[in-house]
């Protein structure tokens, strides 16, 4: 073969090329990002609309129905879920994988303009924004203090996100927790009754009088000036002075009738960060990276600038790191990078064990850190990150890149060593003997890496820095076994050290091996149907044990943080939520697992709480998470009133729900939903293993309800629009005009001051101008009515939906799907349907991703192997270790309590490649034999006794590779245990067995092939092709 050749004969070339594959390696290791999963695009559009004041139910109806309507013909969406609540309407547009976001947000920007003409005309204008999940903040810093929120809130919004804004890779600061500055016109309705002044006056005053406009320009022969009109008012106090009206020839001024104020934005919601030391009220800092930047180093440039922060804030101001997500990033990155190392030396230390000669070993062991470094060549020329994709690719390489040069360096051996060949004659004789098993080995694994790379949905994104990784490791690995191997061997190896006696066991047991498999073989091949019959067994076994295996999507991994939801009765206010809460808090902090947390009442709601809890690390506590998490669900079990969520943070950090089972019902009738949703809730609950069952669907919220007599109204010529406008303004609040101050706008708002704003009863005592000019009090054409309504209206595919959350207690993903989608077939009649999403719906769809990954792996593996041996036939004697490295796999996985879950389904795709590397250094050697002039058994006889070295070699190298991952130790290993686990069980059956039956099916399929009949009927059809008799041959290798 031409590079084995080309190596031995320019040493020097050979040794260039690999250098500068290493240079480049170590350039790209020093610029690589570090994140902890692949920057994934997910195309997401967010349509945001606000009509202040608005119900539910007036939001679904006239502004998401029509909006969503219009959406839904953008080509490529995969699914639209809004949210209607209060005063806003949310509609995200999820788009298929591979849809160009740009574009995406175009189109919806397109439709939603369009539609404009038919939405309320007192919205404000949508807003579309692209959503990017991996912009969510990877670091939260508290700031906390006895100083009032309001100055917390300046302090962060003005000084500190500034300051860390300019720090290298730093997207975005959002200040959390905060409340936006605004200017308040706070009226008094006595006042406003006794100058006979209407809201509506105060309001066409602001925007008359508080404007700044261009007034054209100046322009002589030398110069030209443009004109402003400079009429804002400079300060919120300046309001004061705005004259509303005139009374009897005076001016009515602002402060008559009320006061402006400085004021923040009105929210009822209440955030506290508390350690062992206690709790004190807080405004978050959240940092997020830009695209591709590195995580770590961001935050170890917040922590550096941290001394710097906390010198300049006030006195009594404190600055605490409330979550940090890149220490999980930074620990398992370093584990695994501990496990690459480890990996490396104990598939360095097999290679001294087999053939005990220091240089052999130190000849082979260079494939190692030679293609692992050439692959971060390729990881920084693709764009990836070193991330725990890419990480577990390498760690699983370390196996797989030292297998090539293992058989390249044990064939050169044995032609030294055992045919006493010299060291040029055996680098070029042995290498060139075995060049066309490794090259073949290699092109069946990449034919393996494919598929992953390029599976469909979520998984195939995630999955495809993985592959492309561990592809070009493999590659990079064949050409150092092609290259450095051949050369180094012919001018470095020697056979002359002396066998220590350290190594007399194994040597005993190897020739022990030697000794028995020889006759072992010969019997099978005597005894076919009993090799065939083990094997027919083994995949039996195989699929007993998968039975009994649970099935999940993914193993949580141990984070050190998870996610608390409280939900209290809809008529429960902020403060009743909070005395919930707190009560909470006082029983969560003493939880020796737990460092601190941070928590929020009236999140998304006042009924609604959320706690963020931050452990210690996995090395300083007895528990794992999901022990501290089952302390936590049972505190949350003894709070009167309250359905609590104790499930781990996404993947992707941020609030977004996670629990395990998140199961959506969809129908017309939103009674209805609710109804059926309650029923599935009481199901789960008295279901065994669902735990924390809640939903997204409240109907309950206190209303009140102005009806009004249109004809007592019409009598005195006020309108509908007319007392609908009062009450939004000064009870609600509404937006009349925008301030500006140090470069930013604030909005200004008219309201009643709030004494004269607390109770049902105020709406009566609002006044509107009626057509004779004057002021009536509403309370003459109005009644109040008192009811409950939905405090959000969910929509899922454009149609009204309730979602059914639950998390699971010793009860796998696998079991649970078919238990909770029975239940709703049997609750749910005609008309209405249900669904899952979130990791369910991830489940599904993963299983049938891989399972298409897996039979094109088995494809693609079997044509590269015809290519390879021109042959349709042997592939099949070959790939039947695949089968039987099931019951290796599956068994092990068992054993050691793992699940089958998404990276054990990937960890059997890789065995398709894995699997056939022994079969082909056995079928290769054994059709070499058969050309040299053996018989069909002698040739595969020799060629087991013969390989089984190299295969043992190879096999216990992998394994020994991975076995690092597989112990499950260190930060983020319970996700990448099943993988190995898979990968090492599956290499260990498939191993001995491919030892015993591989021969014996390779002897089936050329004894078909050499069928005489099969022979004769081959020899008529191609002569009448060639118009003459063809002779019929003796015995040949399987074609």
């Amino acid at each position: 073969m031409f590079l084995p050749n080309f190596s031995i004969r320019r040493p020097v070339a050979a040794t260039m090329i690999i250098a500068a594959l290493v240079v480049f390696g170590l350039i790209g290791i020093s610029r690589l990002g570090v994140a902890l999963y692949p920057d994934v695009d997910f195309p997401m559009v967010t349509v945001t609309t606000v009509w202040e004041n608005a119900m539910p139910e007036e939001i679904d109806n006239q502004i998401t129905d029509k909006l969503e309507d219009a959406i839904a013909g953008v080509s490529g969406i995969k699914h639209i879920t809004s949210q209607s609540m209060q005063g806003k309407s949310t509609i995200t547009v999820e788009f298929e994988l591979g849809k160009d976001v740009d574009v995406a947000a175009q189109e919806v920007r397109d439709k939603v303009s369009a539609k404009l003409y038919d939405l309320p005309d007192d919205i404000e204008t949508p807003v579309i924004n692209k959503l990017d999940i991996n912009a969510q903040p990877i670091i939260w810093l508290a700031v906390t203090g006895q100083q009032a929120i309001e100055n917390l809130t300046k302090l962060a919004d003005e000084q500190l996100r500034p300051m860390l804004q300019r720090i290298m890779g730093v997207g975005e600061v959002r200040v959390g927790g905060a409340r936006a500055k605004e200017v308040h016109l706070l009226l008094n309705r006595q006042k406003l009754a006794a100058y006979g002044v209407g809201v509506d006056e105060v309001s066409r005053a602001v925007k008359s009088q508080h404007v700044e406009l261009p007034g054209g320009k100046i322009e002589s022969k030398d110069d030209e000036f443009l004109i402003r009109i400079m009429g804002e008012f400079a300060s919120p106090e300046a309001f004061n002075d705005l004259i509303v009206t005139w009374r009897d020839g005076h001016p009515v001024r602002l402060r008559e009738l009320g006061r402006a104020v400085s004021a923040r934005e009105e929210t009822s919601a209440v955030a506290r960060f508390t350690t062992k030391d206690g709790a004190e009220k807080t405004v978050g800092l959240g940092i997020s990276p830009r695209s591709g930047a590195n995580q770590v180093e961001i935050a170890q440039n917040v922590r550096a600038m941290l001394p710097q922060i906390r010198a300049m804030v006030p006195e009594g101001v404190k600055i605490h790191i409330a979550s940090d997500s890149t220490k999980f990033i930074e620990d398992s990155i370093a584990e695994v990078r501990e496990q690459l190392f480890l990996g490396g030396v104990i598939a360095a230390l097999v290679i001294f064990v087999f053939l005990q000669n220091t240089r052999t070993t130190i000849i082979s062991a260079l494939a190692i850190p030679t293609s692992i470094i050439a692959t971060y060549a390729c990881m920084y020329w693709l764009g990836f990150t070193m991330n725990n994709m890419t990480m577990l690719a390498l760690v699983t390489a370390v196996g797989l890149v030292i297998d090539d040069a293992i058989v390249m360096v044990e064939n050169i051996f044995r032609h030294r060593a055992e045919l006493g060949k010299g060291p040029f004659q055996a680098a070029y004789e042995g290498s060139h003997e075995i060049s066309f098993a490794v090259v073949a080995t290699t092109l069946a694994l990449s034919g393996v890496f494919l598929p992953v790379a390029f599976m469909g949905g979520m998984v195939g994104k995630f999955f495809y820095e993985f592959a492309v990784t561990l592809a070009f490791a493999v590659v990079a690995s064949t050409l150092v076994a092609l290259t450095v191997v051949p050369m180094l061997s012919a001018r470095f190896l020697t056979v002359s050290e002396s066998r220590s006696r350290l190594f007399g066991v194994f040597n005993d047991m190897m020739n022990w091996l030697s000794r028995t498999y020889r006759p072992m073989l010969a019997w099978g091949l005597r005894h076919r149907l009993s090799m065939v019959a083990l094997g027919v067994v083994a995949l039996l076994v195989g699929g007993f044990l998968f039975s009994l295996l649970g099935k999940e999507f993914v193993t949580e991994d141990d984070q050190s943080r998870f996610m608390v939801r409280l939900e209290t009765p809809l008529s429960y206010s902020t403060s009743k939520t909070d005395e919930l809460l707190r009560r909470l808090e006082k029983e969560l902090i003493v939880l020796p697992a737990v460092d601190h947390f941070f928590s929020v009442a009236g999140w998304n709601g006042a009924n609604k709480a959320i706690a963020i809890v931050e452990l210690v690390g996995k090395k300083e506590r007895p528990l794992t998470q999901a022990q501290v998490q089952g302390q936590v669900r049972k505190l949350t079990e003894e709070l009167p009133d309250v359905r609590a969520s104790v499930s781990p943070i996404g993947i992707f950090g941020g609030m977004a729900r996670n629990e395990e089972i998140q199961f959506v019902i969809q129908g017309p009738d939103i009674a209805e939903l609710d109804r059926f949703s309650r029923q599935i809730m009481d199901r789960l609950e008295n279901t065994p293993g669902y735990v924390g069952i809640t939903r997204d669907l409240e109907i309950g919220k206190p209303e009140v309800r102005v009806l009004i007599d249109r004809e007592r109204a019409a009598d005195l010529g006020v309108s509908v629009s007319d007392i609908a406008t009062a009450v939004a303004s000064l009870l609600g609040g509404v937006k009349i005009a925008d301030y500006k101050e140090g470069g930013k706008r604030y909005d200004v708002r008219v309201r009643l001051t709030e004494r004269q704003r607390l109770l049902p009863q105020d709406v009566q005592r609002i006044y509107v101008r009626a057509a004779d000019g004057k002021l009536h009090d509403i309370s003459g054409f109005i009644t109040l009515q008192t009811g409950v309504g939905p405090s959000v209206i969910n929509r899922l595919d454009r149609s009204r939906s309730a979602t059914v959350y639950a998390n699971l207690n010793g009860k796998l993903l696998g079991d649970a799907l078919p238990e909770v989608r029975a239940i709703g077939q049997e609750i749910l009649p005609e008309g209405y349907n249900s669904k899952f999403a979130g990791r369910a719906e991830s489940f599904d769809e993963t299983v049938g991703y891989i399972a298409f990954a897996f039979m094109l792996a088995i494809l693609l593996t079997y044509m590269v192997l015809a290519a390879q041996f021109e042959s349709f036939v042997q592939p099949f004697s070959i790939m039947v270790g695949l089968p039987l490295s099931f019951i290796g796999a599956f068994g092990l996985l068992l054993l050691l309590g793992n699940t089958f879950n998404l990276f054990s389904m990937i960890g059997l795709v890789l065995l398709v490649g894995l699997a056939t590397k022994n079969g082909v250094l056995l079928i290769d050697y054994a059709n070499q034999m058969r050309q040299a002039g053996m018989g069909v058994h002698e040739a595969l006889i020799e060629a087991g006794a013969t390989r089984m070295r190299p295969i043992l070699m190879t096999a216990v190298s992998t394994i020994g590779g991975v076995i690092p991952v597989a112990l499950g130790l260190g930060e983020g290993a319970e996700s990448r245990q099943p993988m190995a686990v898979a990968i090492a069980g599956g290499m260990l059956s498939s191993t001995v067995l491919t030892l015993l039956v591989v021969p014996v099916i390779y002897s089936y399929m050329d004894q078909m092939v050499n069928w005489p009949p099969l022979k004769r009927f081959q020899a008529r059809i191609m002569a009448k092709r060639r118009g003459q008799q063809a002779p019929v041959g003796g015995d040949q290798p399987a074609a």
